[in-house]
Order: structure tokens, then sequence, then C-alpha cells
């Protein structure tokens, strides 16, 4: 047990979670709902979707003038009907940036699909709200670039309501419901081929929306999709994160993936909840600069070996790809010193989907889990516009 632990359980931590928390670990971990703004607003039950409502059916919708991050772009944000982890109804969020310019390319306007890496479990950290109240400084880089070269950017918020950070059904759900409710949105992108990509955490959510596609939307017009620094498997993270200075986000993931499991919230001992509580509407940067005290989720459980539990090796077992391949042309990149995010995992991932004939590239890049990202760009944007060229 590390030295901080040994510090909190003296300070008697563990005692101080109040018996409500105890009984219900799944409602304590759950994020607090936004009360500022009425589109995010967390609906009534008797507003939620049931499960006669088709996932991607556009629920509400609205359009964001004068708040615009980039000049000359439309935004628009809609509420579509899903399904989460278990295949119950929720609402997810999403928005639509175009450029106001027309469409001078072949066919009508390509989409894509930029799954940011959201990796928070604040509801105020989702991408759409941060968009709207966050003054433009979580506007993802490279989201300009694509809007310059004409296409519609989607971004989904793709945590879902629950702010499921890592786990991927959920992901895979809300990007394809986003995708599928754009015609109601707006008639012309009905036939709009799409194109996704992620980095990181959103590199989850591209991974399982390409893996899910054929099965759960096979109508979405989805023609190629690129993911880099890809998270493949909780069980090598945990190699690589747990009790190190990226144990922050590790810890962060499991507390996503506890959202959506509900017998895994039930791991937490009474000190892991007492942290877990008062993190669970942080954001990315906060959460990661928790890994200073590079914890170990072990020291956290009432199991010392809670990662062998049969509910942990369930819940890694679901959020690992590969049981089924996409059927659009894949590509994965991967910096050659990634020293958090094992690339033995994307290879083997790349593998399985091959022997199922998916088209699969990999790509190793210069640079560590962030230089990378970067390093990789003018691949990514050459894959890109090569998708939408030969469509």
């Amino acid at each position: 047990m590390s030295s901080i632990v040994d510090v909190l359980t003296r300070l008697g931590l563990a005692d101080r979670v109040p018996a409500e928390v105890l009984a219900d670990p799944h409602a304590a971990l759950l994020p607090t709902p936004i009360t500022s703004d009425p589109f995010f607003v967390d609906p009534a039950p008797a507003d939620t979707p049931s499960s006669d409502v088709p996932p991607g059916t556009v629920l509400r919708s609205r359009e964001i003038t004068g708040l615009v991050p980039r000049p000359r772009t439309r935004l628009r944000q809609f509420a579509v009907a899903s399904r989460d982890a278990q295949g119950r109804p929720v609402t997810v969020t999403a928005s639509l940036m175009e450029p106001r310019r027309p469409w001078r390319g072949p066919g009508p306007r390509p989409v894509l699909v930029h799954n940011v890496a959201i990796d928070s479990l604040g509801l105020a950290a989702t991408p759409s709200y941060r968009l709207v109240h966050g003054l433009g400084q979580d506007f993802p880089a490279v989201v300009p670039l694509w809007l310059q070269r004409g296409y519609a950017v989607l971004i989904v918020d793709h945590e879902g309501p629950r702010m499921a950070y890592a786990e991927g059904t959920m992901a895979g759900h809300a990007v394809l419901d986003g995708l599928r409710g754009l015609p109601s949105l707006d008639e012309t992108y009905r036939d709009s081929p799409a194109v996704m990509y992620g980095y990181s955490g959103g590199a989850i959510a591209t991974v399982w929306a390409a893996q899910l596609q054929p099965h759960y939307a096979p109508e979405v017009p989805l023609i190629g999709a690129i993911a880099g620094g890809t998270p493949t498997n909780v069980g090598l993270l945990r190699e690589t994160m747990n009790g190190t200075i990226a144990s922050g986000l590790f810890g962060a993931a499991v507390i996503g993936l506890a959202r959506e499991h509900e017998a895994l919230a039930r791991e937490f001992g009474p000190l892991g909840l007492y942290l877990a509580t008062r993190i669970k509407n942080l954001s990315v940067v906060p959460l990661a600069l928790g890994g200073l005290a590079r914890l170990p989720l072990e020291a956290l459980a009432h199991d010392p070996n809670v990662f062998d539990s049969p509910v942990a090796r369930a819940v890694i077992d679901a959020n690992t790809p590969g049981a089924a391949a996409p059927t659009v042309p894949f590509a994965f990149y991967h910096g050659g010193r990634d020293r958090w995010i094992p690339e033995h995992g994307v290879r083997t991932l790349a593998d399985d989907w091959r022997a199922q004939g998916a088209d699969v590239e990999v790509r190793r890049v210069v640079g560590d889990h962030f230089v990378g990202s970067v390093s990789a760009l003018p691949f990514v944007t050459r894959w890109v516009a090569a998708r939408f060229t030969t469509r």
C-alpha cells in the first residue's frame, strides 16, 4: 500500500462516508445534473425516451448564435434517443458545426465525426456544453481544419448522460445515434458520407462505433474511421497507469465504467467511495493532476485483488473490442514512445479484426502519447481526405 494511502487512512476519511453512499454507491458515483442551461437539464423520468422511441430520434434542437467559437460557422445542438451499455433508453446530446459557405464538391457535404477525448466525469465537461459555456477554450484545435475543407463536423457527447468515461458500448451507441439523427435535424445530410476520427478517449468511441455499426446502425453512411493512441484493454492499462502519475485518469475511467456497470460500484471500499464522490464532477485537467498521488486502485477497493474478481473481469471483457469487426476501412496510428497506452493492444485488435475480414491499417508515428497526437496530423488529414475522395 502506498504511503499516500496510509496517510489518507490515518486521517479517517473512510469513516466520513455517509450511510446513504455506502447503501447505494452507484447512485453516489453519478455526476451532478446541470441546472444552468435548460438544454442540458437532465429530463424528468416522464420525459426520458422510452424503448418505443427509436434510437437516433431527435428529441430537441437549437441553433447557437453569438457564441460560435469559429467565425463563419453555423452551430446547431440537438439531443437524440440512444441506448446505454445495457440497452436502456437514454438521451445523448451533440453539436453540428457547418461552414456558412456552400459545399462545392461532389455529392452532399461530407460529415467528419470528431470524437473528442472528453476524459472527464462532470457533465459540464461535455464538448457541447463547453462549446457554449467555455468561451471556446476547449474547441478542438483540428476542427478549424475540417471546417476549412468544407466538411460538416459532428461532435457527440459520447460519454452519455452518466459521463461513463471509457465505456465502449455507451460511446459507440451515442456516436451512431448522433449520426442517425442528422437527417432529422437537416434533410440535406440524409446521404452525406461520414468518416470518424478520435484520439485517446475519443479513439474508444471511434473503435466501438465502427465495431457496432454493422449491426446496431447499418443504415448510417459511414465510409471510414481513424483512431490514434487507442486504449483497447483496461487490463493492459492497469500495467501501465495504475499507481503511476497516470493513475488519476485511470481511476476516473474506473469510475466511468462503474456508472454503467452497477456491480462494479459495489467493489469500491469506503476510502475509494470517499475519494470518488469528491472527484465525480471534475474535468480532465484536475483528474490528470490527481495522478500526482500515484494511488493504486487496489487500495481503494474492498478486495485487494479486485482486478481479478468476477465483476471486474466481466467489465473488462465487455469493454475489450474485437468480438466483431468494422465493415469500413479503419486506420490506427500510435506514438512509438507511448508509455501509457500499449501499442501491442492496438496491434492485437487490428489482427483480430483482420481475421474477420476487416480492412485495417496500423501506422506508428513519432512521439509519445502527447506528441504523437500532433505528429500524426498530416497522416490523419490525408487519410480522411482520401476516404471522402474515393467514396
